[in-house]
């Protein structure tokens, strides 16, 4: 009996220091650093998670591109992201809160173990004394790049390897069925509202510029390309509005911008306008073109064509 008891002794230990073992390799693989590659654009403060469980996010523009590499987001800055029509729900789903750089005690009190911040944000030292900041330079890098960028700091390579291959296909198929409604010549202008001034956006800021003047290669109007592509956007009167606008126009509106957007319509300048007679104006939800993520874009391409072959009926 006594060997039967010591047998039975040791075997318990063993039990205790394999799951001890497991326990600590668990903790070990929540806790890996990220290999934090050298990229441009991107600095790092403190060891930046591999898989990190808590990010409070205050680079907006990366919201989308967090979320389809399967990244634990658990804020937001904009009500353009808790009400995007394309990542809002997953926000919700997270449980994620809504967060300023400012909020250091509500930061800190929602223990993140990384935080994202743009590299102009008046707030980054604060920041860092809170968690490893992940300090990233807005336009430094094209909008797709930053997928793999983001992939290889993250461990997430191959998720963003699968979304790109599957981008490209995606765009060389739209090419060829928009092909049939319009001429891969054509111009175009991106533009939106803000507190009822009129904005025009280049090919690096959002607004479907990515999707249009990227993606699907279309052109912009030489005076576009002369004054907005260089700064990212420019704002503009109506009356100058004329001069802008190529053969198709892709207007961002959403319910807040939708009185500016209805009085510009009215107006002699805008019925003036060619692409206007043509019924050449895209009216788009901006909730949707707002971004440039991987998310949004699949939203875009898909809303993109589905509006050329309405226009063309």
């Amino acid at each position: 009996m006594k060997k039967i008891a010591s047998w039975l002794t040791l075997l318990l230990a063993a039990l205790v220091l394999v799951a001890c073992g497991n326990q600590s390799k668990t903790s070990t693989s929540s806790s890996e650093i990220s290999s934090m590659p050298k990229i441009s654009g991107f600095t790092y403060h403190g060891d930046i998670p591999k898989n990190p469980k808590k990010v409070v996010n205050f680079a907006y523009s990366y919201t989308g591109y967090l979320l389809e590499l399967g990244v634990n987001v658990n804020s937001y800055s904009l009500d353009l992201e808790k009400n995007s029509p394309v990542f809002g729900d997953d926000l919700k789903k997270a449980k994620a809160v809504q967060l300023t750089s400012v909020d250091t005690e509500a930061i800190a009190a929602q223990k993140p173990d990384l935080i994202i911040a743009f590299s102009t944000d008046q707030n980054l030292e604060s920041l860092k004394k809170i968690a490893p900041v992940l300090e990233i330079k807005y336009g430094e890098r094209n909008y797709l790049q930053m997928l793999t960028d983001l992939g290889k700091v993250f461990g997430k390579e191959d998720k963003a390897k699968a979304w790109l291959a599957q981008w490209k296909k995606s765009v060389a198929k739209a090419k060829k069925e928009l092909a049939n409604y319009i001429s891969p010549t054509s111009t175009f202008t991106v533009m939106d509202f803000y507190d009822k001034n009129l904005y025009l956006y280049g090919n690096n800021w959002g607004r479907g510029g990515e999707l249009i003047y990227d993606a699907l290669g279309y052109q912009a109007p030489e005076k576009v390309k002369e004054d907005v592509f260089k700064p990212g956007w420019l704002g503009i009167s109506q009356e100058v509005i004329g001069d802008y606008i190529g053969d198709y126009a892709l207007l961002n509106v959403d319910r807040k911008t939708s009185q500016a957007a209805a009085s510009l319509k009215e107006s002699d300048v805008w019925k003036n306008v060619p692409a206007v007679k043509a019924g050449h104006i895209l009216e788009v939800s901006e909730g949707t073109f707002y971004f440039s993520d991987p998310l949004s874009l699949d939203a875009q391409l898909k809303a993109f064509v589905s509006d050329i072959k309405k226009m063309d009926k």
